[in-house]
């Protein structure tokens, strides 16, 4: 029985030791301790590049009631891996928004989408409140920090969480977690405080009260902006490395403990670290996201339509592969142009196999993510586009 015991742990020894350098060897940059990821990689790796190509777009969808007949033209070949919903896209009740959802998602099944969609919102509260109507009303972040304690700031969210999972909404592109007083003069109330403390406290709590609901949190925008809005310009950012580091690298820090689903990345540049946008900056998603702060789930940019990109001189199918070439997952666009940027990503991958590699890592993260949603069961892929 000794001899049983002692072989036990040894057994068990190796095993930690082999889980240890297996750690060592993937680094940061995969879940590679979740049996999920392992179906995830699988899932990716059945799909052709087009596929691929087509599960790392997000863009948005017209209508509120049905899938609109000329939609099926529109996406054919190219479902994209998440539909961001605005305003427009919720109807005027609960069984209207989920009825739309679920007409949605049965049309991209018919469609031969590879995977389930999964919609996504921008849930923060406030001024930017797309449910509204529809889900309790949810307070700015701004308000939540001044009038709540976290563990009230959590069981709100929670409650805010479950609400859209019932609508059929398990993405949510929020919290705001940005602490400089020159991001305030345009984020306004939508961020909790100036203070990096404070700020990351509250952002903390909102990712473990949706993500307890079963609602995917995509904290935004690292690392930051300046009072300039990427809607309409280029934000740039000089200051020190050191500087950055201390006000924006490191504050994410807290945030990225609990375990955010994903993260939204800025268009700013840091002149400290490249002379790109930083969401299409190798050196800041890889290097600092990645690397230096750890993290391993989705990287999401935020909207290459937007001018900040166009007004620098990038096409939004070259934006799209850059950001996938620096490490993003997932790439949202307000173009209708999809066909072409899924085919400008598919294209790049045909011709270069490090992009290729990096496209099916892209994907399988998003597969995982919908795993962890609870919207994609194994062993993954259900249809060809």
């Amino acid at each position: 029985m000794k001899k049983f015991f002692e072989n036990c742990f040894l057994f068990a020894s190796l095993c930690l030791f082999f889980l240890c350098f297996l750690g060592a060897e993937a680094g940061a940059s995969t879940p590679f301790r979740d049996i999920r990821w392992i179906h995830a990689e699988r899932a990716a790796s059945f799909m052709s590049t087009r596929q691929q190509a087509n599960q790392v777009l997000m863009t948005g969808i017209d209508g509120n009631r049905s899938f609109s007949p000329y939609l099926y033209r529109h996406f054919k070949g190219t479902v994209p891996g998440a539909v961001l919903l605005f305003g427009y896209n919720i109807g005027g009740s609960p069984p209207q928004v989920r009825s739309f959802l679920e007409d949605c998602s049965k049309a991209f099944i018919q469609i031969g989408s590879s995977a389930p969609v999964i919609f996504a919102i921008d849930h923060e509260g406030g001024d930017v409140f797309r449910t509204r109507g529809v889900t309790a009303f949810l307070p700015s972040a701004r308000k939540v920090a001044s009038s709540m304690t976290t563990a009230e700031a959590e069981k709100l969210y929670s409650s805010a969480g479950k609400e859209l999972a019932d609508l059929g909404i398990k993405f949510n592109l929020a919290p705001v977690f940005e602490s400089d007083a020159d991001s305030s003069s345009f984020l306004g109330s939508r961020i909790f405080s100036t203070d990096p403390q404070t700020a990351a406290s509250y952002a903390a709590a909102a990712v473990r009260g949706f993500q307890s609901a079963g609602v995917m949190c995509a904290v935004k925008h690292f690392p930051g902006n300046t009072g300039e809005d990427p809607h309409s310009s280029l934000p740039v950012v000089n200051a020190s490395f050191r500087e950055c580091e201390d006000k924006y690298f490191n504050p994410f820090r807290i945030v990225l403990e609990e375990n955010p689903a994903a993260v939204l990345v800025s268009h700013a540049v840091f002149s400290a670290v490249d002379s790109l946008p930083f969401c299409l900056s190798k050196k800041g998603v890889t290097g600092i996201l990645r690397s230096s702060l750890g993290f391993t789930g989705l990287v999401l940019t935020d909207d290459i339509s937007m001018d900040a990109l166009s007004k620098a001189g990038w096409e939004e199918d070259a934006a799209a592969v850059a950001a996938l070439a620096a490490g993003c997952d997932m790439v949202m666009t307000s173009s209708t142009e999809i066909k072409k940027i899924a085919g400008a990503i598919a294209a790049e991958a045909g011709k270069n196999a490090e992009f290729a590699h990096r496209l099916e890592e892209a994907a399988a993260r998003v597969i995982y993510l919908k795993m962890k949603a609870g919207i994609m069961d194994y062993p993954g892929i259900y249809g060809k586009e």
